[in-house]
């Protein structure tokens, strides 16, 4: 009797203990997964360029991780006169300002080692003299930025 109450008793427990230790090393797994995307995602904004009285910039970023970046269209653009600087909407081939659009250069997907070119559209003049700010910031949170002098 004492055997049978002994077998009932850790059955209940393994019962009890046994989906709490799933759930936990499901969120373990989705954990591990997202630090193993961060750190094989890395990107360096290599050039950026605009002309005086043009709105356009060019920037050309570079991805120097270890993954695919996609989709480009989740980026965020952020881009300004520094200090004054404002999130630009994705907007694809012909948008409206502000907008930015994007080619890949040397590939067919962002893929490590191929570079973007992101053109911003922005609703006013660049200026000669005035130093911008741009950041690009990937939809895991990887980021880079730089300034830059017209």
């Amino acid at each position: 009797m004492l055997t049978i109450a002994a077998i009932v008793s850790i059955v209940a427990v393994v019962n009890a203990v046994l989906p709490s230790v799933g759930r936990t090393s499901g969120a373990l797994i989705s954990a591990s997964n997202v630090v193993e995307d961060r750190i094989a995602s890395q990107i360096e904004i290599v050039h950026a360029t605009g002309e005086d009285g043009d709105p356009d910039a060019s920037v050309w970023v570079k991805n120097t991780g270890a993954s695919t970046i996609a989709p480009l269209t989740r980026v965020d653009v952020f881009f300004g006169p520094a200090g004054d600087f404002q999130r630009v909407p994705y907007g694809g081939a012909g948008c409206t300002a502000p907008c930015w659009e994007y080619t890949i250069e040397n590939a067919t997907d962002w893929e490590p080692t191929s570079t973007v070119n992101i053109v911003v559209h922005a609703d006013t003049n660049l200026a000669t003299g005035t130093t911008y700010y741009v950041k690009v910031v990937m939809p895991n949170g990887i980021a880079d930025s730089k300034f830059f002098t017209v």
